[in-house]
């Protein structure tokens, strides 16, 4: 009998055919049917269940389901690490150093001990410890979102690579479908866009600066990832735009209007292309709507616009991130919205750094009408509310912090080698309202250490300035206070105040500047040709007050100020208690010239007397147009034309027009021989408008209420007739001040008045205690007592005295004297003329003499 190998192979089975089998011993056969009758034909399996037996002891397979820390995908089925319990702080408990953590690390639980993990989670992935709450019971670790460790998913679960070539897009969106926190690990993920987020809660977890995501790819523009989740979270992300791969104009990654919650933590946002929308990070406008926006220890580079773009929001924190090499702006918050609804306001900027940018940091712009081409203006702000503090900002080309607004702080920042004298830069550009910009430390030779100029109901104050061309710029502007800041070595002004303000471009801000205050600064001037304050062009109602002046070079350059309202108050150079000036001879005349910012002189020497008193900033203008105040504005003009007239020559001018009014007049040369300091010069303007009208000035004129006090080590004589200002005095004459004397004078109305002076002239002393009345020149001496009152002769041993009296008519009988009293009547006559007292202190007594 043949075996079974020695059969022929059967071509085909069916339920009919039989095959034997042993039965109780005895060889039967059985089809086919028989065989498998009873037997399951498939398996059926729900979604997310495996084949195993759940039930105790030996029996048939049973369909399990998945628990929550086992995930199957792509017929791959992966442990994540299970959830920590939580046990509760014993009441005063607190961690300690030596508590273990629990912590997720490449997929597998590892013990940290506690004081390792709070010192910087070197190594570990995924770990935000202010998301933390430790248990000293136990070392159990829960998380107050997400369990970073616990309940993240792996995004090779999905299918990713990370090797840097392979398209992991699709594994993300998977692994973002899921609903759980997606974990990355120390890998290069391509993920092409455009990318969109819209699962709920979408966060991602990676290991800060070795998790990237790298676009490969991308068709159309728009963002190369846009966030379209309500609450979003990325912590140690690489977010790489790759315009070296796509050079389209996109965003890198943009938060959208519908995200309100979001909050990006170690994370990188680099090389986004684009002339227009090439920007690592972009929150996009959503006010009015509240939102939280975070971005904390974040990194922006080499993106071709700007690194952080913030814009119409309402609260966001940007903390301890780093932006530099990008194309214009490191971190900006600004929105244009021509309808002017839409603001960037409550927002933090804080303890960042910022270099290698355009701008460091920029908040909010100065166009008023949010359009092109620009109208500079305080009108309509875009930010509202903004505080930018603690932050380091060094090597930005033109700026490193700009801001315009209303209601900004701009506090204890750190600004070094910001702009540059040829690009008219500034360490801070603040274009203000009702703001603050208090306590920054500025190095660096940029054109501007602080521009305020056009700002307005803002404080300047207690800034540290050193090696700017200009220290603080502050013209063109409203009710603003520079107040108690220190300035040194700048290489131009420590304080440059211009009556109208312009950008880098020329375009005024169409602002006079008006109610100035330059008051308690401390001006260091070192550098030779520099100087203190100066006022170009005529601003309004400027204070200058209790200021020092410190340095090597001379008093005069403390203040230069080409105004017609000014007070001049309290100021000190190098504390100098005493600043002698003697007479020289200035225009043909004997001129005592003392420095501009003084209040008091000493005069030791002036034997020819003195026929004029001049600032010195007033004596080196003599002559020449100082200022053009304009005294109408008109209306109408888009151009016009300046000319000066009077009896000089070579004086040129700018008028500045916005809103088709003249607000101010540039200066362009001065010329010369335009009179007398302080006189008025004709104007002409011409031009197609109307109305305007203006008048210069030959020299700044003596302002008003200006006090000065003149100390007279020797007989001094202060010449009324032909001085020049004016010294006029009550007398109506010159007047001698003896040595050792004082005399103050106040301005007004263009001329010194003489208020407080020893009348040595009418009233002397003869060095023995004795007094000398007299009269100066050829004039009489006059006693007048008024209404009733008589000239009366005592002595300390009679205090009563005598009376002597002139009158018409006889005194006998009509006036009241003592003894010894005299009586002249004007009516005159022989025997009735003088009269004398002879006894008695009635009114009878009287006998008439001659």
């Amino acid at each position: 009998m043949p075996t079974i190998d020695q059969l022929g192979a059967a071509l085909a089975v069916a339920d009919t055919d039989v095959l034997p089998i042993s039965q109780g011993g005895v060889a039967v056969k059985v089809s086919r049917a028989q065989l498998v009758a009873g037997m399951q034909p498939l398996i059926a399996l729900a979604q997310w269940q495996v084949l195993g037996r759940g039930t105790a002891g030996t029996g048939d397979i049973e369909a399990l389901t998945l628990g929550g820390n086992l995930v199957l995908s792509a017929g791959t089925l992966s442990a994540n690490p299970p959830p920590f319990a939580v046990t509760a702080l014993p009441a005063g408990a607190t961690p300690s150093g030596g508590d273990l953590l629990p912590v997720g690390q490449g997929g597998r639980t590892v013990a940290v001990p506690y004081a390792q993990f709070m010192t910087g989670l070197s190594g570990v992935p995924g770990v935000d410890i202010s998301n933390l709450e430790v248990s000293a019971t136990g070392g159990t670790v829960a998380r107050r979102v997400a369990d970073a460790m616990g309940d993240a998913v792996a995004i090779e679960a999905f299918g990713a690579k990370g090797d840097g070539v392979s398209d992991d897009s699709a594994a993300l969106a998977a692994a973002i479908a899921s609903g759980q926190p997606v974990r990355l690990g120390p890998k290069t993920y391509v993920v092409n866009g455009q990318f969109t987020i819209i699962r709920a809660g979408t966060t991602l977890l990676g290991v800060p600066g070795l998790s990237v995501l790298r676009r490969g790819a991308q068709a159309g523009n728009g963002a190369w990832i846009a966030v379209q989740a309500d609450h979003f979270r990325a912590d140690g992300i690489v977010f790489d735009a790759n315009k070296a791969a796509v050079a389209l104009d996109s965003w890198g990654v943009l938060v959208t209007s519908v995200c309100l919650d979001s909050d990006f933590h170690r994370c990188a946002f680099l090389n986004a292309a684009g002339a227009t929308l090439g920007s690592g990070l972009v929150i996009q406008a959503s006010d009015p709507a509240n939102c939280r926006h975070v971005v904390r220890d974040c990194e922006f580079y080499g993106n071709s616009v700007h690194g952080l773009w913030i814009q119409a929001c309402a609260g966001v924190l940007v903390s301890e991130c780093r932006a530099h090499d990008n194309g214009q702006y490191g971190i900006v918050a600004d929105f244009n919205d021509i309808t002017f609804k839409q603001k960037v306001h409550l927002v933090q900027i804080v303890d960042n750094q910022c270099w290698n940018n355009v701008r460091g940091i920029s908040v909010g712009n100065y166009n008023v009408t949010n359009g092109q081409p620009p109208v500079w203006g305080n009108a309509n702000p875009d930010a509202i509310l903004i505080l930018v503090k603690g932050n380091v900002c060094h090597d930005n080309s033109v700026y490193g912090i700009a801001a315009s607004g209303s209601n900004l702080v701009m506090q204890g920042n750190l600004l070094s080698n910001n702009g540059a004298a040829t690009n008219g830069g500034a360490a801070i550009l603040a274009n203000l309202a009702w703001s603050r910009v208090a306590g920054n430390m500025i190095t660096g030779p940029a054109a501007f250490g602080i521009d305020c100029g056009g700002s307005i109901n803002a404080d300047v104050a207690e800034n540290h300035v050193t090696g700017a061309v200009n220290g603080i710029n502050c013209g063109g502007g409203t009710n603003v206070r520079v107040i108690g800041n220190a300035v040194h070595d700048c290489t131009s002004w420590a304080v440059s105040v211009n009556n109208v303000e312009t950008d880098i471009h020329g375009e005024n801000f169409g602002v006079s500047c008006t109610n100035l205050a330059i008051t308690g600064n401390w001006i260091s001037m070192t550098v030779a040709g520099s100087g203190g304050i100066v006022l170009r062009d005529g601003p309004q109602n400027v204070l200058v007050s209790a200021n020092n002046f410190v340095g090597s070079v001379a008093a005069s350059a403390c203040l230069a100020a080409n105004t017609d309202t000014i007070l001049v108050e309290a100021n000190r150079f190098n504390f100098t208690a005493r600043f002698i000036c003697n007479t020289v001879v200035l225009d043909g005349l004997q001129s005592v010239v003392f420095p501009d910012i003084a209040d008091s002189i000493m005069v030791t020497a002036a034997p020819a007397g003195v026929q004029a008193m001049l600032s010195s900033y007033q004596a080196q203008s003599l002559g020449q147009i100082s200022f053009i105040k304009v005294t109408a504005g008109g209306a109408g003009y888009t151009h016009a034309s300046v000319t000066v007239g009077g009896a000089g020559s070579g004086a040129t001018a700018n008028a500045v027009i916005s809103k088709g009014a003249l607000v101010g007049i540039v200066v362009v040369t001065s010329g010369t021989g335009y009179g007398p300091i302080g006189g008025s010069v004709p104007v002409t303007i011409t031009g197609d408008g109307a109305g305007a009208s203006a008048a210069a000035y030959a020299g700044p004129p003596l302002p008003e209420e200006r006090r000065l006090k003149v100390r007279c080590n020797a007989a001094v004589r202060f010449y009324r007739a032909a001085s020049q200002p004016l010294q006029e005095n009550w007398t109506l004459s010159d007047i001698d001040v003896p040595a050792n004397s004082d005399i103050e004078w106040t301005a007004s109305w263009g001329s010194w008045r003489a208020g407080y002076f020893a009348p040595f002239d009418y009233l002397g002393a003869d060095g023995l205690g004795g007094a000398i009345l007299r009269s100066a020149g050829s004039g009489d001496v006059a006693l007048h007592p008024a209404g009733t009152g008589h000239v009366r002769l005592l002595s300390d041993s009679e205090a009563t005295g005598c009376l002597s009296s002139v009158g018409r008519g006889s005194p006998e009988g009509v006036l009241v004297a003592p003894a010894g009293s005299d009586y002249r009547n004007l009516d005159g006559g022989a025997g009735a003329t003088w009269w004398v007292k002879r006894s008695g202190t009635g009114n009878t007594g009287w006998f008439a003499v001659a």
